[in-house]
């Protein structure tokens, strides 16, 4: 399994290199409870084909596109 995992404070930056082996949607969350808005803390990497220049659409919930 390709697992990572980063302690960072509140306020810190840091950098984790991962080199994927498989074009995919990949999701990350925090694991650590931290405070009311934890669930909050996730999000997704999304690895496309190399040479591939297809545009990140994404959406909250108010901006999605008009229905064809």
């Amino acid at each position: 399994a390709d697992n990572g995992e980063l302690l960072i404070m509140p306020g810190e930056t840091t950098t984790l290199k991962w080199v994927p082996d498989r074009v995919g949607i990949f999701p990350f969350y925090c694991t650590d409870f931290c405070s009311a808005l934890h669930q909050e803390m996730q999000g997704y990497v999304r690895v496309s084909p190399k040479g591939s220049n297809v545009p990140i659409h994404y959406s909250i919930g108010t901006n999605l596109p008009a229905s064809k």
